[in-house]
């Protein structure tokens, strides 16, 4: 008779293991380890074995994947949308105005998902951490596999997005000769400048964001403080006024 399977739902537990706490991870992973090994799966607690613990941006964005997973589909929709958009630039079958449309979207997305995270992560969800975030969720977008990883919320590194990806790589279409290649070389060469400015611009941005949002919380607190104060004032005045009343 063959022995019991200790984890019947592999699938569940990686689910199960990678929700768990960041301080958590290590612990319920070798456990799980140990559980496959008295299961005879010597292969998948091998496999298991050599998962890392995620880094705190990635668990981080796999914790987006849990709590918003419609807005991290959107974003990988965009991403795809995005990279497709670009390839047919570069091979001259599509308007620039068209990236730059899909571009919008992917970073409108990926705001989504940080503003998300920013009430999600409280105090640790500071403008370094954000930036690291940002650049994770729009690497993860544009790769495939990186994005099937995200959509099942099991990243274990920050990534960091390059321009606008695809961009940096894919090569020009020559299909009509030494012409339609100098056209693409100089296609390239300005979707690449624009993509850079867009980045710049989109960094730049959302740490102004960022900051704005940590200012307003201070002013909120000092507004609090201030009312609080008010009413005890507000207070004590009532009551030396009744004690001044009483008076004869």
């Amino acid at each position: 008779m063959p022995p019991l399977a200790a984890v019947p739902d592999l699938d569940r537990e990686l689910d199960d293991l990678y929700a768990m706490p960041l301080e958590e991870f290590t612990k319920a992973r070798n456990d799980l380890v140990r559980r496959l090994r008295k299961a005879h799966q010597s292969e998948a607690a091998a496999e298991i074995r050599s998962l890392r613990k995620p880094s705190m941006v990635a668990w981080a964005a796999n914790r987006l994947a849990r709590s918003e997973p419609q807005l991290v589909r959107q974003l990988v929709e965009a991403g795809e949308r995005l990279r497709e958009v670009q390839q047919r630039a570069l091979a001259g079958e599509e308007e620039r105005t068209h990236v730059t449309e899909a571009a919008t979207q992917e970073r409108n997305a990926v705001r989504a998902l940080v503003v998300a995270a920013r009430s999600q992560l409280g105090t640790r969800a500071t403008a370094p951490f954000l930036d690291k975030l940002t650049q994770t969720l729009r690497a993860a977008a544009i790769d495939p596999a990186a994005a099937r990883l995200l959509v099942a919320g099991r990243l274990t590194e920050e990534m960091q997005a390059v321009g606008f990806g695809p961009l940096e790589s894919v090569t020009p279409s020559r299909r009509r000769g030494d012409e339609v290649g100098r056209q693409a070389r100089e296609r390239v060469s300005a979707l690449r400048a624009d993509a850079r400015r867009l980045a710049s611009e989109v960094r730049e941005a959302e740490h102004a964001a960022q900051e704005a949002a940590q200012i307003a919380e201070q002013l909120r607190n000092e507004a609090d403080a201030k009312r609080i104060e008010a009413e005890q004032a507000a207070t004590e005045l009532a009551d030396a006024e009744a004690e001044l009343r009483r008076r004869p």
